[in-house]
């Protein structure tokens, strides 16, 4: 469960920067994921109808260093942009992908 909510944090700081449109300079992707990976996957994470992810979000998934999201478990920047945790937490195993664990 903690492994699927540092999913969810890290998914939802992404999608602010992207929401926002600021870049950091510091570094060109998070995690092994662009802003356009992420951006792939925000249609499954948010909204009153999420859809199921995507095959392009679920290949951008494949690419991320999972177990480095756990370091993003404790943004507060789900709630304010009203990302889904229990959807985002969700996204590995419904890429048939192992979720990380965060507890370690």
């Amino acid at each position: 469960m903690e492994a699927k909510q540092n999913l969810v944090i890290f998914f939802a700081t992404l999608l602010i920067v992207a929401t926002i449109g600021i870049e950091m300079a510091s570094a060109d992707s998070w995690c092994g994921l662009t802003i356009n990976d992420l951006m792939t996957c925000k249609s499954a994470v948010s909204g009153p109808k999420p859809l199921p992810p995507s095959d392009k979000c679920c290949a951008a998934l494949t690419k991320a260093d999972l177990p480095c999201l756990c370091t993003f478990k404790n943004s507060p920047m789900l709630s304010s942009f009203k990302i889904n945790s229990t959807l985002a937490l969700d996204l590995p195993s419904k890429c048939k992908l192992d979720s990380p664990n965060c507890s370690a």
